[in-house]
C-alpha cells in the first residue's frame, strides 16, 4: 500500500472514532436530560420493563409510596403499587398489566386509592402508557400519577356545604327536592306510599326576640337532634330555613304509619328545652300530603304541605294536618282535567298537529309531533289546556304509547310519499322512566320498519334526569342504541347546564322560546342564546332555536349561527295532511345580509334591527324596544356589550378609532333619548325628524365599522 493509501485509512479511522465519541456524548447528554426531567417534575413517575418489573422511579413516586428507589428496583410493581377502590377497598387492576395486553394508553379508574407502604392511603390519579423504539417495538411502560387527597376532601366538603345546614349539619332545601324527586319515583314503581311533611316551631320567633338568635341556634341544634331519633334510617330530615323542617317518609305502607311517626314526632318536641335554667315550652305544627294519593309534581307536593302547615297552625298548633282537594283550587281543575283527558283518549278525541322545523337555506328537515284534545264543546284544545294530564301517572303511559304509534304511523306515510323528515315526539318523564318505556319505542319501531330509527327523536324536559338521573341515562343511552336521537327541549328554563347536558346522551338542544323571544330587545337574552349556541356546536350538537315568530328573529338567529329554527315564523302547527302542500310551497330562508361571522357584521346587522324598532315605534307602530333611552343603555344594549367584549378586542389597539367608535354609539342613544322625549311631548312631527337624524347617523356608524372591517 502506498504511503498516501495509508495516510487516508489513518484518517477515516480517526474520523469514525470521532463520530462514535459525539455519539456517545449525545447519549450521555439525553440519558442525563432524561434523568434530571423524571426527577424534577411534580409527577410521580414510574417505568417498568415488559415483565412489569419496576426500572426507574423519582423522588415524589418515593415519597407518596413510601418505598426507597433501591427497595423497587427489580420487584413487580404489584409489591409496591397497591391501589383499591375508595370506599369500598376493593382490589384494582394494576394498569400497567393493561398496558402491556392492551398496548395502549390507560387511566387509572376513578377514586383509586394508593396503599402506601406504612398502610395510608393517598387519592390518586393519571394514567399509564406504552414505551416504544423507533421501530414501535414495546419496551415497557411509564406510570404517571399525583397526589389529589387534599382536592378530593375538599370538593367532597364543597358538595357536603352546598347540600346540607352549617347549623345543624342536616340536609338543606336542595338535597331535600332531589331526594323528594328520587323518593317520589320509586314510590310509583314500587307501589308504596311517600308521606311529604313541612314541621314548624311554634312560637320560635319569640324564643328568638327573647333570648338572642345564639339561644335560639342553640335550641335549634337540640330540636334537629331530637327529631333525628325518631327518623328511620331511609327517612329524610331537613332544615328549611329558619324554624321549618322538611319530612320525607317513603316505603309506608298507610297513613296510619304517617300519623304514628308524626305523633311521636310531636311528642320529643313538647318535652321542655333548657336555655340555660330556664325552662322553654315549646310546641309543633306538622303539615303533611302523601303521593300518589296526591298525584302532583316535588313542587307541588311541597306546596300542598305548606298548606296543610297552615291549617294545622290554624286549628290551633300542636298538632299534624292532612293537605285535602278543597284546600287547593288548582288541584280540584287538574283532576277534572285528567277525566276529560281520559274520556277523550277513551273516545279517540286525542289528535296529532305537526309543527315543521327548517334549516336556514335548505328548508324543511322535520316536524315536531303536538298533541291536541278535539272537545266536543270547546273545539280544539291546545297541550297547555290539559297540561295536568299529560304528566299523571295513570294516563302518562297510554298518552305516549298513542303519540309515538300516530306520529311514526304519519311519518313512515311521508317517508314513502318521498318526504324524508325526521318526527320529534314529546315523552313525558314519567313514561321514561316507566320500566315498560323501552319495549314501547321498541313496538312502535317494529310496527313501522319503512321508517328508519335515525328518522325519529325523543324529546325529554330535564324533569326526568332530575327525578331519576341514572335511570334516565341508562334510558336515554338504550334508545341511542337504537337509532333514535334525544332532544333535550326548553334548554336553559330549569338548572339544566351545559357541563350537565355532557352527561346526557343528548344530540340535539332546544333553545326554549322564553329566551328566543326577546332576543331583539333584551342583551342578555341575545347573550344567553349566542352562549348555548356557541357551546352546543363545539359540543356536536345540533340547535334548535323554539318559538321564532318573525323574519327578524330568524335573521338573527341565522347571524349566530343557530340555522334550524321553530316558530310561528316557519309555520304554526297544522293537520297531518297539510304538511305535503305547505312543503311544496316552502322557500328556503336566505335573508339580506347573511353573514358567516356573527361580528362585526352580524352585530351591526342585529344592532340595525333595534334602530328600526326604534324608528317604528316613534311612528306609533311597535313598542320602544329595551336599552335605548335608559341610564345604562350604551353599556348594555347589544352593540354596547359587544363594543365591550369582542370589540375592544378587534379595535381596542387604534385607541383613536376605538373611542370614535364609543363616541358615536353614545351620540346614537342621546339622538334617541331627544326623540322619544319629543314622543312623550306629542310632538311626532319633531320626534321622526330627530329619527331621521338618527338614522343617518346610524348609517355613519355602520360605514366605519364595516369598511375597517
Amino acid at each position: 500500500m502506498s504511503i498516501f493509501g495509508y495516510g487516508y485509512l489513518r484518517r477515516v479511522g480517526r474520523e469514525r472514532e470521532g463520530e462514535r465519541q459525539s455519539a456517545e456524548q449525545t447519549l450521555w447528554e439525553e440519558k442525563e436530560r432524561a434523568e434530571v426531567t423524571l426527577h424534577s417534575i411534580g409527577d410521580a413517575v414510574i417505568t417498568t420493563d415488559t415483565e412489569g418489573r419496576v426500572m426507574d422511579m423519582n423522588v415524589v413516586a418515593e415519597a407518596l409510596m413510601g418505598y426507597a428507589r433501591t427497595e423497587a428496583v427489580g420487584r413487580p410493581l404489584e409489591d409496591v403499587f397497591r391501589i383499591v377502590q375508595e370506599g369500598s377497598h376493593a382490589h384494582l387492576d394494576n394498569p400497567v398489566r393493561r398496558v402491556l395486553e392492551e398496548g395502549q394508553v390507560v387511566r387509572l379508574a376513578n377514586h383509586t386509592m394508593l396503599l402506601t407502604k406504612d398502610g395510608q392511603e393517598r387519592a390518586i390519579e393519571d394514567s399509564a402508557a406504552p414505551i416504544r423504539d423507533r421501530q414501535g417495538v414495546l419496551l415497557g411502560v411509564v406510570l404517571v400519577f399525583h397526589d389529589v387527597t387534599e382536592k378530593r376532601r375538599l370538593i367532597a366538603e364543597l358538595a357536603h356545604q352546598a347540600t346540607h345546614d352549617a347549623l345543624t349539619g342536616l340536609p338543606n332545601r336542595v338535597l331535600f327536592m332531589d331526594r323528594l324527586g328520587h323518593d317520589r319515583a320509586q314510590t310509583l314503581r314500587h307501589e308504596h306510599l311517600l308521606a311529604v311533611g313541612i314541621l314548624d316551631l311554634d312560637g320560635f320567633k319569640q324564643v328568638n326576640d327573647h333570648f338572642g338568635h345564639a339561644s335560639g341556634d342553640a335550641l335549634l341544634q337540640e330540636m334537629a337532634q331530637r327529631l333525628h331519633r325518631e327518623m328511620r334510617s331511609g327517612d329524610t330530615l331537613a332544615r328549611m330555613g329558619g324554624d321549618e323542617f322538611g319530612l320525607l317518609l317513603p316505603d309506608v305502607g298507610n297513613l296510619e304509619q304517617v300519623e304514628d311517626a308524626c305523633t311521636r314526632l310531636l311528642e320529643v318536641l313538647r318535652a321542655p328545652f333548657y336555655l340555660g335554667d330556664e325552662e322553654i315550652p315549646l310546641s309543633s305544627s306538622i303539615g303533611l300530603t302523601s303521593y300518589p294519593l296526591d298525584d302532583s309534581l316535588p313542587e307541588d307536593l311541597l306546596r300542598h304541605a305548606d298548606l296543610a302547615l297552615y291549617a294545622a297552625k290554624a286549628a290551633g298548633r300542636d298538632r299534624y294536618h292532612w293537605f285535602d282537594w278543597p284546600m287547593d283550587k288548582l288541584q280540584q281543575e287538574a283532576m277534572e282535567v285528567r277525566k276529560m283527558t281520559e274520556n277523550a283518549l277513551d273516545r279517540g278525541r286525542l289528535l296529532l298537529h305537526y309543527q315543521p322545523v327548517v334549516e336556514i337555506g335548505n328548508g324543511p328537515v322535520g316536524v315536531e309531533a303536538l298533541i291536541r284534545l278535539d272537545h266536543p264543546e270547546r273545539g280544539l284544545l291546545p297541550p297547555a289546556a290539559f297540561a295536568a294530564a299529560l304528566d299523571a301517572p295513570r294516563l302518562t303511559r297510554r298518552i305516549g304509547c298513542f303519540v309515538l304509534a300516530t306520529a311514526l304511523t304519519q311519518t313512515q306515510t311521508w317517508h314513502r310519499q318521498g318526504m324524508p323528515l325526521r318526527i320529534s315526539v314529546n315523552i313525558s318523564a314519567h313514561h321514561l322512566l316507566d320500566q315498560r318505556f323501552l319495549s314501547d319505542l321498541r313496538a312502535a319501531l317494529d310496527a313501522h320498519p319503512d321508517l328508519p330509527p335515525s328518522a325519529v327523536e325523543i324529546e325529554i324536559t330535564e324533569t326526568a334526569p332530575l327525578l331519576d338521573f341514572a335511570g334516565a341515562r341508562e334510558t336515554l343511552l338504550a334508545c341511542n342504541r337504537l337509532g333514535v336521537r334525544i332532544a333535550l327541549d326548553d334548554f336553559g328554563t330549569g338548572n339544566a347546564s351545559l357541563t350537565y347536558l355532557q352527561k346526557l346522551p343528548a344530540q340535539t338542544i332546544k333553545i326554549d322560546q322564553s329566551f328566543v323571544r326577546d332576543i331583539i330587545n333584551d342583551p342578555k337574552d341575545y347573550a344567553i342564546v349566542s352562549g348555548v349556541v356557541t357551546s352546543a356546536r363545539l359540543l356536536g350538537l345540533e340547535v334548535i332555536a323554539e318559538g321564532v315568530e318573525t323574519a327578524e328573529h330568524a335573521a338573527m338567529l341565522g347571524h349566530l349561527q343557530c340555522h334550524c329554527l321553530q316558530g310561528y315564523a316557519i309555520a304554526r302547527p297544522m293537520a297531518p295532511e297539510a304538511i305535503p302542500g305547505w312543503i311544496r310551497q316552502y322557500k328556503p330562508l336566505l335573508y339580506h345580509g347573511f353573514s358567516a361571522t356573527p361580528t362585526p357584521t352580524g352585530m351591526i346587522s342585529i344592532h340595525n334591527q333595534r334602530v328600526k324598532r326604534f324608528i317604528e315605534a316613534l311612528r306609533h307602530q311597535t313598542p320602544f324596544p329595551s336599552l335605548v333611552i335608559e341610564p345604562e343603555a350604551e353599556q348594555q344594549c347589544h352593540l354596547g356589550l359587544w363594543l365591550q367584549g369582542e370589540g375592544r378586542l378587534q379595535y381596542g389597539d387604534d385607541a383613536a378609532f376605538y373611542q370614535q367608535l364609543l363616541a358615536r354609539h353614545a351620540h346614537l342613544h342621546a339622538l334617541a333619548r331627544e326623540a322619544k322625549a319629543l314622543y312623550d311631548a306629542g310632538d311626532g312631527e319633531g320626534a321622526e325628524q330627530k329619527g331621521a337624524e338618527l338614522e343617518r347617523e346610524n348609517q355613519a356608524l355602520n360605514s366605519l365599522i364595516i369598511t375597517t372591517h
